[in-house]
This record gives structure tokens, sequence and C-alpha cells, in this order.
């Protein structure tokens, strides 16, 4: 598995050979993703970057029913690395029924039969990984189809910048991923990964890694919206049950208000006596940073999972539950 992470400078490499040969035309006033868990996350990710890139406003759907509000100017991403994702194939057709303005991303599946069917745009992934490690591959052959097509976020020099740092770092990564795996492992308590914004969605990121390949549950604190809820919880040790808490501070350094806000933060994590670890974020832009922070938590919940024991591939709930799937959704 941990081969899988990094064997990410080859999927961004690969992704970047394939820049410009995917593209849509046509008028646009928003992006949907369609996707579920690691597909999904890359429309958490577009997100992110649309919000720095003046770009059009995304939203991601994780539903097994497309979103009411997508009409003719809404651009569709069906994302879905198996292509076999019932929720997101249902939420597929259901999206056809409102616009032709869908694009399919996935290694095969139903969704690449559905695409060749209805003719529509059709972007093949590599094979042969764990969905949630061909994260560069989804969002890299994203990024490259939206710069070709007139709706930049990313363009294709920052595109090639990222997958140089992220080369010239893979080392260091790994040691600060194990460094973080092995501090974990030292401290019993409930992991929680806190940030500040626009970085929610790496650490969604990092919560479905440990969930997926350490398999533990995992809390997210994200501010400023945590001043206002998540906070008054620790006011009383006993709100918490008496569990003993480990916090991944993650911060991106050369944001002023966002250190300020997770220095807070740390103040009230000492209060309840938290064991506090700090992430500092590597890399000149955003695209950088949410790449470098998800291949840090990846590996060291790899890591996390062999120093426990345990098999960070298998996911015998997800198993279960993709088995039940069509008892809990009849007809789809």
């Amino acid at each position: 598995m941990e081969e899988m992470y990094r064997g990410w400078v080859n999927q961004i490499r690969e992704a970047l050979l394939e820049w410009g040969r995917y593209r849509v035309s046509g008028v646009f006033d928003k992006i949907v993703v369609l996707g579920m868990g690691g597909s999904g996350i890359v429309g958490d990710f577009l997100a992110t970057l649309s919000q720095t890139s003046k770009g059009l406003p995304v939203y991601t759907s994780k539903s097994h029913h497309a979103p009411g509000f997508i009409d003719s100017e809404t651009l569709v991403l069906s994302v879905s690395y198996s292509g076999n994702t019932v929720e997101t194939v249902n939420a597929t057709i259901e999206a056809f029924k409102k616009t032709g303005n869908i694009v399919v991303v996935s290694s095969g599946g139903h969704l690449r039969d559905y695409a060749l069917k209805h003719g529509l745009p059709y972007i093949p992934l590599p094979t042969g990984l764990a969905p949630r490690a061909s994260l560069p591959s989804m969002l890299f052959k994203i990024l490259g189809l939206l710069d070709s097509s007139g709706l930049s976020m990313v363009g294709r020099r920052d595109a090639e910048e990222t997958l140089s740092f992220i080369n010239s770092v893979m080392d260091n990564v790994v040691e600060e991923a194990y460094r973080l795996a092995e501090w974990i492992h030292g401290i019993q308590g409930l992991l929680v990964i806190a940030t500040h914004t626009p970085l929610e969605a790496l650490a969604l990121r990092g919560k479905n890694e440990f969930n997926e390949n350490s398999k533990i549950p995992v809390k997210i604190d994200v501010a400023p919206e945590w001043m206002h809820n998540d906070i008054v919880g620790y006011e009383e040790p006993s709100g918490i049950s008496g569990i003993p808490l480990k916090i991944i501070e993650i911060f991106d350094p050369v944001d002023e208000v966002g250190c300020r806000l997770v220095e807070f933060m740390d103040e009230i994590y000492k209060g309840v006596n938290a064991w506090r670890h700090r992430l500092s974020l590597r890399g000149e832009t955003l695209l950088d940073k949410l790449i470098y922070g998800s291949l840090v938590l990846g590996v060291a919940s790899v890591k996390l999972a062999v120093l426990r024991g345990i098999d960070p591939l298998e996911t015998r709930s997800i198993k279960r539950y993709k088995e039940s799937v069509h008892n809990i959704f009849p007809g789809l």
C-alpha cells in the first residue's frame, strides 16, 4: 500500500502527459462532482482550489441522488474509481435526465459503459490501485480537462511545478509520515485532526485515510467554525468522558490568520491535557500543500496500520456494505 502512495509522482506525470487530451465545450455557471469516498474527495479538493482560483463554484454531491439544481449550465463530473459505485451510478443516471454535460471518470465498470452508450466524454483511470490511493490521477486528469476547456483552476505549468515539488520531497514526506504514525501509535485516545480553512478538505481526506487504512475513528476540528460550536464541548473534561485526545494540528505557515487560529485551538487542547503534534504544510501553492499533506497523512495511516499489525488494504465493513447495498437501495 505504501508503494501506491510513493507512486503518486508517476500518477501526476502520466496525467500531465494527457493534459489537453480531454475537453468539453459549452457555457457553464457551476460544476457538480458526483462521487463517494476516495472519489468524492476529489470534488472537495476541486471546491477548495476553486475558492482561490476564481474558477466556477464547485459542489460535491456524495449521494445516491443528483442535486435538484443541476441544469443545462451545469458541468457534471461523475467520478468513481471502480465505475461500479451504486450511489454514483444512480446519481449519474438522474443527472443525465437534467443535462447532457456529463464527464465520466473511472477505471471501467458500469459508468464507462454508460458513458460509451450515451456518447459522454470518458476519462480512463489506471487500474490496479486502491481507490483512495488514486487521488492524483483523478484530480490531475480533471484539472487538465478543466484547463483545456477554458475553465482553469490550475494551469499546466503550476501542475508541472507540483510534480517537481512532490518528487523532490518524497523522502522527507515518508520520514515525517513515519514519525507521525509512531507518535499516534504511542498514545492511547481519540485522534483529532485540527486545521483552519481553506484546508477542511485535507482534514477530511486525512480522516478517511486513518479510517480505512488504520481502522480507527477520527474527529475533525476546523477553525474558525470550530470556535462557534465544538469549542464549548471542550469546556468540561467530563464532556468527553475522560477519553484522552491526540491532536494533529495542520496549518499553512504562510497563512497568518490560519496560524493564529490554530494557536488558539492549541491553547484549548492544552487545557484538556490533549497530546498535540504539529504538521506544517510545505509547498508554494495550495495544490502543492494539499498533495503534500495528503501524502503525509496517507503514508502515516499505512505505517500506523503496520504498527498495529493490520492490513491497510482490507476494508471488511465497506465490503459488507457493498454486499448489502442492493437490499438497502432496492431498484438501484
